[in-house]
């Protein structure tokens, strides 16, 4: 039966690499309420700990800073708002994204916070790219080239991690002792996510990353802009959204009868570019804007899983397996082979799906 939960922190603030101030804190949780609650207090106060303090932990470590309102938070898109307007709120959002989940990636308690993360990146890196025009070019190269750098290093760990957890969800459909093969097999994975971990780190404690998100800051509240960004947004951000989509459209009307596997992984960017920019300016080109973006997002998502099958079969066909693990890396080559194949049988329909007038009304000529 437990009466009670008693965590013990240690606490250490960090300015840079100097530890800035350290406490300790003790907390004690119990499931019955008050009745076993002060027992366990005048104990622990008879040992030594201090009267209780009801100021939250970050309060604590952080100061005034911690109950200051977030430095990036989104505003809504008002009727008639200008470009510049529409463009500094989408680079807002997805800065608060990335922000939101920076502790959660260093402290690494859930594998979701890099692939939010890794979202974040890309759709920044892509609405730079679509709002282009309308941005100083001198302003938004470096950054996206930075973000580049930064969307590598979450890359690096998030396919790692979604090629693991793929080919352990498969190995569980093997006979028993196959699984232990399997198991043994991928287990050098583990090893390699921990050092892209560790290095992913090293790169959020840099200066680079530090200098990297004071620009996304500063974008995220005032983009640098052309004169022609203060147009009014539903006249000139629609055209300039259905770009990535007629790339997306010709790459597909360029296709051969049965594309090669780095022709259908092409086809998967665009859709996603197309899906990210759709979304951006959905605030100003309504709803048919929202139903393109989802029908973007199913194709992205078929394609996704075809690239996957594609890239867990190199992996299984890299690791130079013998015996027992090389014959569990031939069945799950196999069910990956089975998969890649029923994804190449649904994208076109998912494609037709898309390529639809009535989801391409939104898009300004």
């Amino acid at each position: 039966m437990r009466l009670a939960e008693v965590v013990d922190d240690e606490v250490s603030v960090r300015d840079g690499r100097r530890v800035a101030a350290r406490f300790r804190e003790i907390e004690v949780e119990v499931p019955d309420g008050q009745t076993a609650l002060d027992p366990l207090v005048s104990r622990l106060r008879g040992a030594g700990a201090g009267a209780p303090d009801p100021t939250p932990k970050h309060v604590r470590a952080l100061g005034p800073r911690a109950m200051e309102p977030p430095e990036v938070s989104p505003l809504p898109v008002l009727p008639g708002a200008a470009a510049k307007e529409v463009i500094r709120s989408v680079l807002a959002q997805s800065v608060a994204h990335l922000l939101r989940h920076d502790p959660i990636v260093r402290t690494g308690g859930d594998p979701e916070a890099v692939h939010q993360a890794r979202v974040a990146i890309r759709t920044l890196r892509s609405n730079l790219r679509t709002f282009g025009p309308l941005l100083d070019p001198e302003w938004t190269e470096p950054i996206r080239t930075e973000l580049g750098w930064l969307g590598l290093a979450l890359g690096a760990v998030r396919d790692r991690e979604v090629l693991l957890d793929r080919l352990r969800a498969r190995a569980t459909s093997l006979p028993h002792g196959d699984q232990r093969a399997a198991a043994s097999l991928l287990s050098v994975m583990d090893k390699e996510i921990e050092e892209l971990r560790h290095k992913l780190i090293v790169d959020l404690d840099s200066a680079r990353y530090v200098d990297l998100i004071e620009r996304l800051v500063a974008a995220a509240l005032a983009p640098v802009t052309m004169p022609d960004a203060d147009q009014p947004a539903k006249d000139v951000l629609p055209k300039l959204a259905g770009g990535p989509w007629r790339r997306l459209r010709s790459a597909v009307r360029q296709l051969p009868e049965n594309p090669t596997d780095p022709e259908l992984h092409r086809i998967r960017i665009l859709a996603k570019r197309a899906r990210y920019a759709a979304e951006a300016v959905q605030a100003v080109a309504g709803p048919v804007a929202t139903s393109f973006a989802r029908a973007a997002a199913k194709l992205q998502t078929v394609l996704g899983e075809h690239q996957d099958s594609v890239t867990a079969q190199a992996w299984l066909r890299s690791a130079r397996a013998t015996g027992r693990r090389a014959f569990a890396a031939g069945e799950l080559i196999a069910m990956e082979h089975i998969a890649a194949n029923d994804a190449r049988a649904k994208w076109l329909k998912v494609w037709k799906a898309l390529d639809r007038k009535r989801l391409r009304s939104w898009i300004g000529t």
